[in-house]
């Protein structure tokens, strides 16, 4: 029971969903957080603050705010989306770190291992959220009907009838395109842990349904979240090279898991609810293999899309951008959703720099440790993180990702502290009380 109450927590904090009267639900989980520490623990436990880490991340977020505030001021655009949006990721960020001691408790010594195993049961529990939305039609609909009344008009209007089936009915403040990257992460997250030595974390018939759960979100979300997915396979190929042991390994996690499939679609669905999934979730979530079995090339809409979306700047734009983001119409480019595209627009090259320093800070200790210690764990570890930010890079191709995925940079935040944690619990245990708690009672 206590571990789905902190998956809860989590849950709350990485999608950040929409909350009547509250707003937005990082405000409960930190309203909750706040009642669990002054009635069971006594006292508020601040000492995760002082981590140098955290406080380079946190300083850094407040610094990126006031640089979108400078350039669209200098610009006189005063373009303030992305200022909001930052400042939401800041309390996303803080909460989390208020949310440690909840976390982790007195199990400093696996903290890694433990965020980990929290962000995978989010994301299934957001897989089976969203599951039960796309097959119930009325609980769907009151998914949709908690969500901004932006979002909601949207999701109204026939143009967007993918994102009505696929995204509306998801629990999440952020659907379409970070909803998916975020699945993406975590799915690399869930290969990390399968690959630690013993590991009890995720094992049987729990990693099976989490990774399944994942996988069902990733098809209902959008396709970016297989990038994620290729990016976990890589991982696991890196440290099972022998291409036999991949083969049989697969081989056997197949033999148990497609009659299961089968007999769920084949038994458990309705003829309509089948039809559906051949007719749109199938040829959406499988598009490129779809057009492979029509004699087209492997590719999707979204990607040809994506090489449209980059076209040349003038000089004055890739030395100081306009100050503000294509989609607010303050600058005279054409409509574009690539990320650094949209980056060099609103602040140039040297913004882009900026934002790509500012990303790197989430690794960049993480990745030092991990090459310090130099087990086993720590390699794993280290190419996780290494490909986690090649990930961002990547995803940063298609959209904005790198700093303003407020739901990924909050798990890299949880990824990073943790395994900081845990590598300096190993030198020397993190004390039971700090300067910096607030007492009760």
């Amino acid at each position: 029971m206590k571990l789905f109450f902190k998956v809860v927590i989590l849950f709350m904090i990485i999608f950040n969903f929409r909350i009547p009267v509250i707003y937005n639900s990082v405000f409960l989980a930190l309203g909750v957080c706040t009642i669990y520490y002054c009635f069971f623990l006594k006292v508020i436990p601040l000492k995760y603050f002082n981590l140098r880490y955290v406080g380079i991340v946190l300083i850094s977020t407040l610094f990126i705010v006031l640089l979108f505030f400078a350039y669209t001021v200098f610009h006189e655009q005063y373009d303030y989306v992305f200022i909001k949006r930052m400042f939401i990721e800041f309390s996303m960020l803080f909460t989390l770190i208020y949310a440690f001691p909840l976390f982790i408790e007195d199990r400093e010594s696996e903290a890694f291992e433990l965020a980990s195993l929290y962000i995978c049961y989010a994301f299934a529990l957001q897989g089976l959220i969203h599951l039960t939305g796309y097959f119930y039609p009325p609980f769907g609909e009151f998914m949709v009907s908690i969500k901004r009344y932006e979002m909601q008009s949207m999701l109204m209007d026939d143009s967007h009838t993918v994102i009505i089936n696929f995204r509306g009915y998801a629990l999440t403040g952020s659907l379409f395109f970070e909803l998916p990257a975020a699945y993406g992460l975590a799915f690399l997250m869930f290969i990390r842990l399968q690959l630690i030595e013993n590991q009890q974390y995720l094992t049987g018939f729990k990693a099976y349904a989490v990774s399944l759960l994942m996988f069902i979100g990733i098809m209902l979300s959008g396709r970016t979240g297989f990038v994620g997915v290729a990016v976990g396979i890589l991982l696991y190929f890196i440290f099972i090279p022998d291409p036999i042991v991949i083969f049989m390994d697969l081989l056997k996690k197949a033999a148990l898991v497609i009659p299961v499939m089968l007999f769920v679609y084949f038994v458990l669905l309705t003829p309509a609810q089948q039809e559906g999934l051949q007719e749109n979730v199938f040829p959406f979530a499988f598009e490129s293999f779809y057009n492979v079995s029509e004699g087209k090339e492997f590719r999707t809409a979204s990607t040809d899309a994506t090489l449209s979306f980059y076209f040349p700047l003038d000089d004055r734009t890739l030395v100081v951008g306009a100050g503000a983001d294509v989609w607010s119409g303050g600058t005279s480019y054409r409509h574009t959703d690539a990320g650094y595209m949209r980056t060099i627009i609103y602040g140039g090259i040297p913004f882009l720099i900026i934002m790509l320093i500012y990303q790197y800070l989430y690794f960049a200790i993480p990745i030092a440790l991990a090459i310090a210690y130099n087990t086993k764990k720590e390699k794993i570890a280290f190419w996780c993180f290494l490909l986690s930010f090649v990930y961002i890079l990547v995803l940063h191709i298609k959209d904005t990702a790198l700093g303003t995925l407020q739901g990924i940079e909050t798990m890299y935040l949880f990824l990073g502290a943790t395994f900081i944690i845990q590598s300096y619990h190993k030198q020397k245990p993190v004390p039971e009380t700090d300067t910096a708690d607030i007492g009760f009672f």
